[in-house]
């Protein structure tokens, strides 16, 4: 695969064993990279990301995309190699790491997956110019603002559908081989480039404004400025874009903007104290009578929000989407009258309290904060020690390193136990088999799939009427692992122990 030395952007999508980026684990990587005129720069690339026997598989993704275990033992790289080729294709200078849908989900596999092998997870995000870029809103905001062009289908409930598949259907865009990472990206390709030829204005003015800096110009929080605001969270038969005024941040955020919604009265913001404000965002639902709830929104800037002057917004997009530009003005003039604004939402959403610290530090990628310089080193020690000396030789010197951060000792240890466990003691060895039994077994994250609830699954799905053929090869391909993690891991071998010397008997 070339890496240019131009700016580039790099599609990519990723196929997972679950949904759960701090657990669950990929199995699949694909992306193509292009210039940024969508013109191709270099072929596809594939890769599979090789199990490992303290993780377990929800058999239902495997349906979905009908990758099974097997598959990645025998086709896919150690998840160490897998994440270090990864990193590579995404650290290319001038590199927009693009994907659909991909900010709240792949990204979050992308980072923990770094996170677990010692990389730094968001190096390839910012570093010599590269930055990221999910383009699901481009099409929300295309449906709702700028429609002609392209086929906007609607969901069973009368809300518009963005699904890929449906919206590549709709587009006569081909994806037979639907949740095929390749095939994902080739689509989502061709749909972007549909909006770029058909509504070019659009499409670069996203472009342009997908980060946080150049995102921050747009944000005035004392004037309140109405901006347009597309998200999934506005979501109606209508569409998904409202109008929204900044109204504070989020105290140790850079990228925490706090917005109201325009379409709602915010005089609640001024008239309440800061106490009765809090209790209407955060109460559950339950806890609030009807009509009570403030809803304040995140735009979280380092996430490629769809943000936009009031200019976009036309009369017939204001039509279809039930919006009184007029009236959002003058409810953004009224908080703009408010001084003290900007500092009673930092007080609505101070620090409610300690938060739970998860224990374990494959599961702390946010909670145990970023890693200091000198870790950072330590970690590219460690790296540099497994591509010279190789893994066996490296394993005493990475152990060795003088890491500040307390997560980091573990995490070394389950890095060579999950890559290259020949390279472990006898002792080791034992105390990885009962780690990835209890994992198994019994995982830590709430949802996650477990060895009973596996079985039962899969048992139910094999004796299922309705189940595929082709699913079933699935399914048995799962017992065959879980057969294979009966032998590597839950089975009982009785080692020998060492032999200890009685004390003498006293006289």
């Amino acid at each position: 695969v070339i890496l240019p030395a131009m700016a580039s952007i790099l599609w990519y999508d990723l196929e997972t064993f679950g949904l759960d980026p701090r657990h669950d684990r990929v199995a699949q990587f694909a992306c193509l990279r292009t210039d940024e005129d969508l013109k191709p720069i270099s072929g596809g690339l594939t890769l599979y990301n090789r199990i490992t026997p303290d993780y377990l598989p929800s058999p239902y993704a495997c349906l979905v995309h009908r990758i099974a275990p097997r598959q990645t033992i025998e086709e896919g790289l150690t998840e160490y190699q897998f994440a270090k080729a990864v990193r590579t294709e995404m650290l290319a200078p001038g590199t927009c790491v693009a994907g659909y849908n991909s900010i709240k989900f792949d990204d979050e596999f992308i980072r923990n997956l770094l996170y677990r092998n010692l990389f730094d997870p968001y190096e390839r995000e910012w570093v010599d110019g590269n930055s990221r870029w999910d383009v699901i809103d481009l099409f929300r905001a295309a449906r709702d603002l700028r429609p002609e062009g392209l086929r906007w289908p609607d969901g069973p409930e009368g809300k518009p559908e963005f699904k890929l598949g449906t919206l590549a259907a709709a587009n006569d865009i081909d994806l037979t081989r639907a949740h095929d990472a390749l095939a994902d990206i080739e689509a989502t390709v061709a749909l972007v480039r549909l909006v770029r030829e058909r509504q070019p204005r659009l499409y670069d003015w996203y472009w342009r404004h997908r980060t946080r800096d150049s995102l921050r110009p747009l944000v005035d929080l004392s004037g309140h400025e109405p901006l347009v605001h597309t998200s999934v969270a506005h979501t109606s038969a209508r569409g998904c874009t409202t109008i929204v005024a900044p109204v504070g941040m989020i105290p140790g955020r850079r990228d925490g903007v706090v917005a109201v919604d325009l379409r709602q009265d915010p005089s609640p913001l001024v008239d309440l104290p800061v106490d009765e404000i809090r209790r209407r965002v955060f109460g559950k639902a339950g806890e609030l009578a009807e009509g009570e709830r403030i809803s304040l929104i995140n735009l979280r800037l380092g996430r490629c929000p769809y943000l936009a002057p009031m200019s976009i917004l036309d009369g017939q997009a204001s039509e279809r989407l039930g919006l009184d530009p007029a009236q959002a003005r003058e409810r953004a003039a009224a908080l703009s009258r408010e001084p003290g604004l900007i500092q009673k939402l930092t007080a609505v959403f101070a620090s409610r309290g300690p938060e739970t610290v998860e224990a374990d530090p494959d599961y702390r990628i946010y909670s145990g904060g970023f890693f200091r310089d000198e870790d950072r080193d330590a970690m590219d020690a460690v790296h540099e020690a497994i591509a010279t000396l190789g893994p066996v030789e490296a394993r005493p010197q990475a152990y060795a390193m003088p890491f500040v951060d307390e997560r980091l000792h573990q995490m070394t240890r389950r890095l060579f136990a999950r890559n290259w466990p020949e390279s472990l003691s006898p002792a080791e060895t034992a105390r990885w088999r009962s780690f990835c039994a209890g994992r198994i077994l019994c995982p830590r994250i709430e949802g996650a799939v477990d060895l009973a609830g596996f079985d039962k699954t899969v048992q139910a799905l094999l004796s299922g009427l309705d189940t595929l053929p082709e699913d079933k090869q699935v399914l048995l391909q799962l017992l065959e692992y879980r057969r294979q993690l009966e032998i590597e891991v839950l089975s009982y071998q009785d080692t020998p122990q060492p032999s200890r010397k009685r004390p003498p008997r006293r006289a």
